[in-house]
């Protein structure tokens, strides 16, 4: 009951005070009292509510969220950390945004095996719980482009879907395409609003594990597209699907500085070998950095750092995008997808590097 009470009247003030105001109002009147009658608007942490919760699927659910005044507005394409408390113990996993309202957010999560995190909100998540969350990150995001594809496969629909529906209330008008690939009917996430959004658009929703006769694949389906070349690609999915666009992409000789991928793991325990002491040049800093022995065994961002050349960068673990380059010249190993490489998990692997 007062939960329902504390978060009617969140979503009353932030609607109708506004979130400048209210940060105004909190930080020149915080103390013991005002933090403890409403926590949610005195604090100096970004949080947010749940103000409803709606399945998609039937391992997957649609968690809307309304944003304390902290937390930056969001950009379509972009991912919030989320922190929940398990058994006493704090954890933070990070989920695309799927919809992004006037007042609130939406995260679309998939319950995995073994997944601690995405289990426990599918199980618990209701209206009115309270979540620590993370400013909105990533680079994944519409860059006005007039011709797109999207492509995903799985989860990865979710950053996709909110890109697909700035994309269409976007002016100029723009020539978008979404392809998206689910293992059965069954799984197809947002199957309704796809539906909807394929009057105004190419909507191709396609199932990989049915018989032989209905299997469709992206693959199929990009060599139907008589003007993909034309097109900037957004892509995400898993790392093996992704590997695979890329590879096609790459023998259609397609452009893949014009390929924007977002990834929701990497594998970290890259192998890294016998290395030499390469010659980086990196191309946004117009520096070349000349390895030493001491730069043996770090990752490119390491070896900027430690050299005094300061990399954009978020999470350090090959997620969040934040420091994704271009290859120009020369091999890395660790985390990298078609030209794209992301220096805090890529190390030198050429005697020479260039990347922008």
């Amino acid at each position: 009951m007062l939960n329902e009470l504390a978060l009617s009247v969140n979503q009353w003030a932030l609607k109708n005070i506004g979130r400048e105001w209210i940060d105004y109002l909190a930080s020149n009147t915080m103390n013991v009292g005002t933090k403890r009658v409403a926590p949610f608007f005195w604090t100096y942490d970004c949080q947010a509510k749940i103000v409803n919760v709606s399945h998609e699927t039937h391992d997957t659910i649609t968690i809307e969220l309304l944003p304390n005044q902290h937390v930056a507005q969001a950009k379509a394409g972009q991912y919030i950390e989320i922190s929940v408390t398990i058994d006493g113990q704090q954890h933070s996993r990070c989920y695309s945004l799927s919809q992004i309202n006037r007042e609130t957010v939406a995260v679309t999560v998939k319950r995995k095996e073994g997944g601690l995190v995405s289990n426990w909100l599918y199980q618990h998540a209701q209206r009115g719980m309270c979540f620590a969350v993370s400013h909105p990150q990533g680079q994944f995001v519409y860059q006005g482009q007039a011709q797109v594809l999207l492509i995903s496969a799985g989860s990865g629909i979710t950053p996709c879907y909110a890109l697909l529906n700035e994309m269409l209330t976007a002016k100029p008008i723009v020539d978008v395409v979404l392809m998206a690939q689910f293992k059965t009917a069954n799984d197809v996430i947002f199957a309704k609003a796809l539906q909807r959004a394929a009057s105004s658009c190419q909507i191709h929703t396609l199932l990989s594990r049915v018989e032989d006769s209905a299997k469709q694949s992206v693959i199929t389906q990009l060599e139907q597209q008589p003007e993909l070349l034309e097109r900037d690609i957004y892509l995400c999915g898993p790392a093996g699907f992704m590997d695979s666009i890329v590879d096609y992409l790459t023998v259609k000789d397609y452009d893949l500085t014009r390929l924007q991928v977002e990834r929701f793991s990497f594998d970290n325990s890259v192998v890294i070998g016998e290395q030499c002491l390469s010659e980086i040049y990196f191309q946004s800093h117009n520096t070349t950095v000349k390895m030493n022995e001491a730069d043996k065994g770090k990752t490119l961002l390491e070896i900027a750092e430690a050299h005094g050349i300061e990399l954009e960068h978020g999470c350090r673990t090959g997620m969040c995008g934040s420091c994704k380059c271009r290859l120009v010249q020369g091999e890395v190993t660790g985390n990298q997808l078609g030209i794209a490489v992301y220096p805090c998990t890529a190390y030198p692997a050429s005697a020479k590097v260039v990347i922008s």
